[in-house]
């Protein structure tokens, strides 16, 4: 989520999810504020599903990790890093360029993949959405943030 809209629901979230969960599990203990026991089980699940969605708010926004941000970041670096390190070879053999980008991305624990559509349309090594990281869940996350690109 974009972290300029994030710090705006999150309080929202919290206090209305807050709110609902105390509702729900002051009735378990017999203290009832709405009109049946059904409408008090309803207002704890939604109670939970409002703080797990501000969790998930967290979790995919660039604020809270690397991600996607870091992704650009990586790719940035080692696009910086082998551009100091051969100079004149952007101009006299491109492809060892593209190689050691790649190899670069490697190391810092990336995969090459093509699945995404701004990497089929420019299958580049410069190209932040053909890697995807190899940590099971950043790998989700980083594609879940991809779809919204």
């Amino acid at each position: 989520m974009n972290e300029g809209i994030a710090p705006f629901f999150t309080p929202l979230t919290l206090i209305l999810g807050g709110g609902l969960v105390v509702i729900g599990v002051f009735s378990l203990f017999d203290v009832h504020f709405l009109k049946s026991k059904t409408q008090e089980r309803l207002a704890l699940v939604f109670g939970l599903v409002f703080i797990l969605a501000t969790e998930a708010m967290f979790v995919t926004s660039d604020i809270s990790g690397r991600y996607f941000e870091g992704q650009k970041i990586d790719v940035t670096d080692c696009e910086f890093q082998i551009e100091r390190d051969y100079p004149l070879e952007r101009r006299d053999n491109p492809r060892l360029i593209h190689q050691k980008i790649r190899a670069c991305m490697d190391t810092l624990g990336y995969d090459w993949t093509d699945v995404h559509e701004h990497c089929r349309e420019a299958k580049v090594s410069t190209n932040v959405f053909c890697y995807l990281p190899r940590s099971a869940m950043q790998r989700e996350i980083v594609a879940f943030q991809m779809r919204f690109e």
